[in-house]
């Protein structure tokens, strides 16, 4: 049986991020409002929530932030919630160092990789949200996470 092709909703506040195309299984991007998150899929919208994080300085910053928090709070009430972070485990261990961030502005960075994997874990915990450390490949990741929700949800 072949799948039904899902059209990807791509939230009006996301700067950057990814395009899907048509595909085989995909119809395309649409920019549309999301409540909650930067990615969901037209008809799931209610089930899913995909936040993407495009550097490790973006995600430093953002988990000390409540707003940051109150979105994973938003997250409990989706069926599939994913955070998927476009670097990898090393940037974290290793930040600021690699960050992008100016050698001469580091000294004044409070939070250090420790604190951002411990940060990291407990939101995972609390929210029951999958954090997932993609690098490169975010895009796929998603893509495939599309078509597990249209393929499980279509049983």
């Amino acid at each position: 049986m072949r799948q039904k092709k899902y059209n990807v909703i791509k939230d009006t506040r996301e700067q950057k991020g990814w395009d899907f195309s048509d595909s085989a299984s995909c119809r395309g991007t649409t920019i549309g409002k999301l409540d909650t998150g930067d990615y969901s899929l037209e008809g799931y919208e209610e089930i899913l929530s995909i936040e993407r994080k495009g550097s490790i300085s973006e995600f430093a910053r953002n988990i000390t932030e409540k707003r940051f928090e109150r979105e994973l709070e938003r997250m409990v009430e989706y069926k599939y919630r994913y955070v998927i972070l476009e670097f990898n485990m090393r940037d974290i261990m290793d930040y600021p160092h690699g960050s992008g961030i100016p050698y001469s502005k580091r000294k004044y960075i409070k939070i250090k990789g420790p604190f951002i994997l411990k940060r990291t874990l407990e939101l995972g915990m609390k929210y029951n949200v999958h954090i997932l450390f993609c690098g490169a490949y975010g895009k796929e990741v998603a893509s495939s996470i599309f078509k597990r929700v249209v393929e499980l949800e279509s049983r």
